[in-house]
């Protein structure tokens, strides 16, 4: 294979068919878009993808965590908090943005091909990622994942500039680009060893060559440490030791080579599967284990690490066995689910269901990599960099999102083999038949990676992918309700307004029921129904001073309803959580009254007694706190989030329980306990019965 080709020598050249290619892409993004906002998909948000929306939420208000390192990459979560501070209703405006920036990683792969290999590559290349399915999928997704592919993408293009015009600008660009692909993922430093192998052997052996050599790696990597450095500080200085990025590595890598590893995502038992578990279960779990509570979340990851680097070791042919395994899985067909599943997604929203997917390319990507080696020296960066996402998913686990840094260099090769096999048709017969011998191979490699995995079984992933399909058939239902709905709600018809905005809210689309019913609030300003149904929106869209004035009218026209009572303390909570200014504790002292008078309306109201116990932890009136959680699991023994304010009480080493006190929190975990075993959670059993156990010890009774 040539390095240019004939009629197109330059680089520079075939720009109109890049400005094609990012068109098409763009056209197929758009048009993806268009149908997943009329899906029941829109405005529903599951574990990670929730946790970067409202994490960016918090950012946007002021009220996110700044006393913990991170505990997951952390530049999607900033970037949503700037769009949230800038918009009002960005989810739309965002994943738009998102399919821009999802279709310049087409047209940086294509002009990658072009210096690479040949234009025809370039324009397959081009093509093929711009229509690619997965690549589509992540994209137009409120979640971080289409970061991955455009900085590796961004990455290429900026080194292979660099080689062609010497300008250190690209050279700037390109440890930019590691430093933030690193923000998005930790472990996307591995994308440096390949750049600065490309950098160490693209100079020559003179003196003045050796004397770039040495500058360019110094500028890449002092270009990846701007980036890195302020977080690094950021992390030290509220944690008091060094932190890089964030605290789960370890967590990550103990699940990936622990005793309960599978090759997919496998937590152990005492784990609650959801970002705002994980993590403090992981590190409750290593406290328990080491025996000192005050364990830092840094050391706690290390421990887990430790841990599963003994396991890994001990075991070395099953680690291999596990390697071998998440190879398979990696180059599967199938997308792993992580918060979203791909194979559903298709069922309902039409244009994914035509597009390709992995398992199609996964021989021609094979059969690009093979016919590429010849050119290694040339090719050393894309294959450095394919090989640092693989290494990067073998250490760990794979689900789809994973691998999706990979696929537009996947497809790249994938181009490349398929213009080897075409340019078979342009030989002489007697030079042809040995390169459609590789068609055979392709076949093979491709029916092999289509097929599915039978660990899938095992992970629960078919299980969970029919309840979701479930869960979307039965939102599709009220999609309908709610466009039927829109069409017969008048100017006047408050109870189809109603109707309609409790509809939209079960899709979780608060903001169109806001608009909804704020023109109804301010022509009807006596009618109950409608101010406290806006202002129980307006909490959900995190408008709390507009909350508060609607619930405070609504509360004038129902001054004994507790559950408005209830809802106007939360909202007073939160306005003194976010307030910049002087009165944060009239605020809280406004919200903690208003739950006393909810429980005098309603002894039996377990969210304003649990409002108040959590208060009263704030205050750190630790006795008063725990008296009311007694009181609310006496009450209801099934409420779960009674736990939530047990754990600082029992946890906190400024905890002043009396030891009778200890115990009694220790029966009400053990109670709770109890209550997760009956309903087959047997995760939040264990992190229930281990609290209890540390109230027991902390008491100075033991089982």
């Amino acid at each position: 294979m040539v390095l240019k080709s004939k009629d197109n020598s330059k680089p520079g050249t075939g720009w109109w068919q890049g400005a094609g290619i990012y068109c098409l892409a763009l056209c197929v993004r758009l048009f993806y878009l268009v149908s997943y906002l009329d899906s029941p998909l829109t405005g529903h948000y599951r574990t990670d993808h929730q946790f970067y929306r409202d994490w960016g939420l918090d950012l946007s208000q002021g009220t996110a965590d700044a006393t913990a390192a991170f505990s997951q990459g952390p530049l999607y979560a900033y970037v949503l908090g700037f769009w949230y501070w800038l918009f009002d209703s960005p989810e739309a405006l965002i994943l738009t943005l998102q399919a821009f920036i999802g279709s310049g990683t087409c047209l940086l792969i294509y002009a990658s091909a072009q210096r690479l290999f040949t234009q025809r590559v370039a324009l397959i290349a081009g093509i093929l990622t711009a229509g690619f399915g997965p690549l589509v999928f992540y994209d137009v997704m409120l979640m971080k994942t289409f970061l991955s592919p455009f900085f590796t993408a961004l990455i290429l293009y900026a080194c292979l500039r660099f080689r062609e015009q010497q300008h250190l600008l690209w050279l700037w660009l390109a440890g930019l680009s590691v430093g933030l692909a690193v923000l998005v993922r930790e472990n996307h430093i591995l994308l440096t060893f390949p750049v600065l192998l490309f950098l160490w052997q693209s100079s020559g052996a003179d003196r003045a060559a050796k004397k770039l050599r040495y500058q360019s790696v110094l500028i890449f990597s002092c270009a990846c440490a701007i980036m890195l450095v302020p977080i690094a500080i950021r992390n030290t200085l509220v944690t008091g030791e060094f932190v890089a990025v964030t605290t789960g590595g370890g967590e990550v890598f103990y699940m990936a080579q622990g005793p309960d590893a599978n090759g997919y995502y496998s937590p152990p038992p005492f784990i609650r599967t959801h970002p705002l578990f994980e993590h403090a279960d992981f590190r409750l779990e290593a406290r328990q284990r080491t025996g000192q509570l005050t364990l830092s979340p840094a050391a706690c990851s290390r421990y887990w690490f430790w841990q599963g680097m003994k396991y890994a070791v001990a075991n070395p042919l099953r680690t291999l066995k596990l390697t071998f395994i998440k190879l398979q899985i990696l180059l599967n067909d199938y997308e792993v689910p992580d918060s979203a599943y791909f194979q559903t997604t298709r069922e309902f929203i039409a244009p994914l269901a035509y597009l390709p997917t992995f398992g199609l390319f996964s021989g021609l990507g094979c059969l690009g990599l093979i016919v590429s080696f010849p050119r290694r020296k040339q090719l050393i960066l894309p294959m450095g960099l394919l090989l640092a996402h693989l290494i990067s998913i073998l250490l760990i686990y794979n689900f789809g999102r994973f691998r999706a840094g990979m696929l537009p260099l996947w497809i790249l090769f994938a181009a490349a083999g398929i213009d080897w096999l075409w340019s078979a048709w342009t030989r002489p017969a007697e030079n042809r038949w040995p390169r459609l011998a590789a068609v055979p191979f392709v076949i093979l490699t491709t029916l092999f990676c289509m097929l599915p995995q039978s660990g899938r079984i095992q992970a629960g992933y078919p299980e969970d992918e029919a309840a979701y399909y479930q869960f979307l058939q039965s939102r599709q239902q009220i999609l309908q309700q709610v466009n039927r709905l829109k069409k017969q709600v008048g100017s006047d018809d408050t109870g189809e307004a109603i109707q309609l905005a409790s509809a939209l809210m079960q899709l979780e689309r608060f903001h169109e029921a806001r608009d909804l019913l704020q023109p109804f609030a301010g022509k009807y300003p006596d009618n109950l129904q409608i101010q406290r149904f806006l202002g129980s929106i307006l909490t959900q869209t995190r408008e709390w001073q507009a909350a508060i004035t609607h619930l405070e009218q609504a509360h004038k026209l129902d001054p004994d309803d507790a559950e408005i009572c209830n809802n106007l303390g939360s909202a007073y909570e939160k306005a003194a959580e976010t307030s910049q200014q002087d009165n944060t504790v009239e605020l809280f002292e406004t919200a903690a009254r208003f739950w006393q008078k909810a429980l005098r309306l309603d002894p039996r109201n377990s969210f304003a007694r649990y409002n108040l116990a959590r208060n009263k932890i704030r205050l750190e009136q630790h006795s008063e706190a725990l008296a009311d959680l007694n009181q609310l699991l006496e009450e209801h023994p099934e409420f779960e989030l009674a736990e939530q304010g047990l754990e600082p009480l029992v946890m906190s080493p400024d905890s002043n329980l009396t030891a009778e006190e200890f115990q009694a929190a220790a029966r009400n975990l053990e109670q709770l306990a109890r209550f997760y075993e009956q309903t087959g959670r047997k995760p939040f059993q264990k992190h229930a019965l281990l609290l209890a156990e540390i109230a027991r010890r902390r008491s100075g009774v033991q089982n």
